[in-house]
């Protein structure tokens, strides 16, 4: 029988190293206690098991270790959680992230309190030596205490509010026949925010807790910081997946799917140049021109699909279209 208020956290490990014991400390703080943890160790190849076994010798909650025979990412990791989970709310939580000791504590009030189908909260990206790099209000903006799914969505997609695997938590029934995608051909990387979105379509209310409760870890050879690679087109391909899945049925949605789909081919153009900034300007726009401005992409920059932008955003896709060399210019400058 599923326990009313049991949180399941859901915490995917590939050769962790040194990171994961903060993590499970900052679990063993919190002050809510009626919660299960569920690690899933995706076929690491060092000691990482050992490891976790020896951070959980003396832990005082409930956990399991699920062992995967073949390595496939975080979302067949997460989806093998999801599927052993008995909670009613679900939490993801990486492996190196940390969360404040009243984290559960307030999400549950929230539940109570509201019966929200999800519950987000902010987030602080800091360094490996748990220096600050950035406070979420720094770029994003605090929204009211519940609002509708489809005003939440709406925002996120706008980015004007940001949600990651884990500064949400989920009630069960919400997700549990979403799951996370595996196709590493299409989602990689951005496998999160494709559940993201899905959750808030399939749900109705959101709560919003104005604090921020985790520590979002930035390091050298995550996926969100590691070299540039063209898996980052993922980002535009799934805006275009939900664009043509709602520009007729949902004309509002679908317009803001169309937009932040121009915005990512600038936004994943901009990065590839950024992480080139010492390359001779000639190199980089051949790069741009071959692997980047496929046929597909470059139709996305057409009149028709650039004017639902405002005026800054309309001006770059044009240089990129029409030249790109003048724009890896700029973008250099900026």
């Amino acid at each position: 029988m599923q326990n009313k208020e049991l949180v399941s956290i859901i915490i995917p490990f590939y050769n962790i190293g040194g990171h994961v014991k903060k993590t499970i400390e900052s679990i063993e703080g919190q002050t809510y206690r009626d919660f299960e943890v569920i690690f899933v160790n995706d076929a690491s190849t060092d000691n990482s098991v050992e490891i976790m076994e020896k951070l959980l010798k003396n832990v005082t909650f409930k956990y399991k270790i699920i062992n995967r025979l073949k390595n496939g990412g975080p979302s067949p990791a997460r989806n093998n959680g999801l599927s052993e989970a008995l909670g009613k709310y679900i939490f993801f939580l990486d492996s190196d992230d940390i969360i404040a000791e009243d984290t559960f504590t307030k999400v549950m009030k929230s539940f109570r309190n509201d019966n929200p189908d999800l519950v987000f909260f902010k987030f602080k990206r800091v360094d490996i030596n748990g220096n600050v790099i950035q406070h979420y209000n720094d770029i994003f903006r605090d929204v009211k205490k519940n609002e509708k799914s489809r005003d939440i969505l709406k925002k996120y997609i706008n980015l004007e509010i940001f949600l990651y695997t884990c500064n949400v938590v989920y009630k069960k029934e919400i997700i549990e026949k979403i799951f996370f995608n595996e196709n590493n051909e299409t989602h990689y990387y951005v496998e999160d925010q494709d559940f993201i979105i899905r959750a808030l379509l399939n749900s109705n209310k959101v709560g919003y807790i104005d604090l921020e409760l985790v520590q979002y870890l930035q390091r050298a050879g995550s996926i969100m910081n590691s070299e540039f690679n063209l898996k980052r087109l993922n980002k535009i391909k799934i805006f275009d997946i939900f664009f043509n899945q709602y520009r007729t049925k949902d004309e509002e949605l679908g317009r803001l799917f169309l937009k932040r789909r121009t915005r990512e081919v600038l936004w994943v153009t901009k990065s590839y140049i950024k992480s080139r900034a010492n390359q001779e300007t000639k190199n980089i726009k051949l790069y741009i021109r071959e692997n980047i401005l496929t046929k597909e992409i470059l139709s996305y920059l057409e009149w028709k699909y650039l004017r639902v932008l405002d005026i800054k955003n309309i001006f770059l896709g044009f240089l990129l279209k029409y030249f790109p060399c003048l724009f890896v210019k700029i973008m250099k400058l900026i």
